[in-house]
């Protein structure tokens, strides 16, 4: 990784060698990007090349690590069962270490449902969708979603990668959002 000196920008087809590196890092999938390694990534590399365009340091900094999040949401019922199924997307470059674990919550924080998708999804590519069954008679809407990472047992807050607002513990408050025709 260069400083992004004109000099030795090494542009090939339009992208810079700095760039390069970069889209390597994205196409592996890496949780971090090592600044201390034999490729000589240093920070101030990295950061004298930020100064100089900082487009393609700040794309891979919204992509590095997991950024799950709740694509798509429906409920279901046919009198007998009622539930949701949670479409789970990850748009990072790197799965989550550990088990995602959903929660459904009421009003009082009563848990209603809760249930894990398997270790190490959602992936960078595609949906992982989980169902989710409720107790007869609720109505999903006004319930809250919230997701935590369990490693070696330990639950952790996962923070939702969305841009809807969150709770202050870090739920989505689930509201219908298309209009039924």
């Amino acid at each position: 990784m260069t400083r992004g000196d004109v000099d030795v920008l090494d542009i090939d087809e339009g992208v810079t060698l700095n760039e390069r590196i970069i889209d390597h890092v994205l196409a592996v999938g890496a949780n971090y990007w090592s600044v201390w390694n034999w490729h000589d990534e240093a920070v101030e590399h990295i950061l004298s090349f930020y100064d100089r365009d900082p487009a393609p340091v700040d794309r891979a900094a919204r992509r590095i690590g997991y950024r799950v999040y709740p694509a798509f949401i429906w409920a279901f019922g046919d009198g007998g069962t009622n539930g949701l199924v949670v479409g789970l997307a990850n748009d990072g470059v790197a799965a989550p270490p550990g088990t995602v674990q959903l929660s459904i919550s009421d009003a009082g924080g009563q848990v209603l449902a809760r249930g894990c998708v398997d270790a190490g999804y959602p992936t960078p590519a595609g949906i992982r969708q989980a169902m989710l069954r409720l107790p007869l008679g609720i109505a999903w809407e006004g319930l809250h979603l919230r997701a935590e990472l369990l490693v070696k047992d330990v639950a952790h807050p996962l923070k939702w990668a969305c841009r809807q607002q969150t709770d202050s513990n870090g739920a989505l408050t689930l509201r219908r959002n298309v209009r039924a025709s």
